[in-house]
């Protein structure tokens, strides 16, 4: 046999078979007679579960609750918690000096200090002001508008800073 007739076989084949099949198959008639007709069955119950289901799990993602009109801005702060700015200056900072003294000098630019932490370098402890790690007995500069103001630094102590301008002192009290 060629392939033509092997074609021609297995396709007489398979539809012959079809057909068979589709005529033992009984039909399912409903009460008027139309195929397929079975809503008073078990089906039914089933499909009407499922289709609550549905509608109960579907609903808010299908038709979701409005947003609302004028929709809030998330960056701005809300007027019912108004924040406060006070600027009361210490009394105890400028208290009975001269303008201009070494001592207001010294806590003006004390206050200035970014104190980052200790470090321990050849067993010395050094204190991380302004992002510069300072020992005892270092002097380091500070630039104003005017002039270079050159503080020294007399003491560390766990918790503590002695800074010193020419005769003043001050010790300047840090979080570990």
């Amino acid at each position: 046999m060629n392939r033509s007739s092997i074609r021609s076989v297995l396709l007489a084949s398979s539809f012959l078979l079809a057909i068979s099949v589709s005529s033992a198959a009984p039909a399912v008639r409903g009460k008027a007679g139309q195929p397929g007709a079975d809503s008073a069955g078990k089906n039914g119950v089933n499909f009407e579960r499922t289709k609550s289901r549905i509608n109960s799990l579907l609903t808010q993602r299908v038709k979701p609750d409005p947003l609302p009109d004028p929709l809030p801005n998330p960056f701005v702060l809300s007027v019912a918690a108004p924040v406060a700015v006070t600027h009361e200056k210490d009394p105890k900072a400028g208290e009975g000096l001269a303008p201009g003294s070494d001592s207001e000098m010294l806590v003006y630019y004390g206050a200035m200090l970014k104190i980052s932490g200790t470090v321990r370098i050849n067993d010395l402890t050094h204190l991380v002001i302004n992002q510069a790690p300072y020992k005892e007995g270092d002097i380091f500069s500070l630039k104003t508008k005017d002039a270079t103001v050159k503080l020294r630094v007399i003491g560390i102590a766990p918790g503590e800073l002695t800074l010193g301008l020419n005769d003043a002192v001050q010790v300047i009290k840090f979080k570990k």
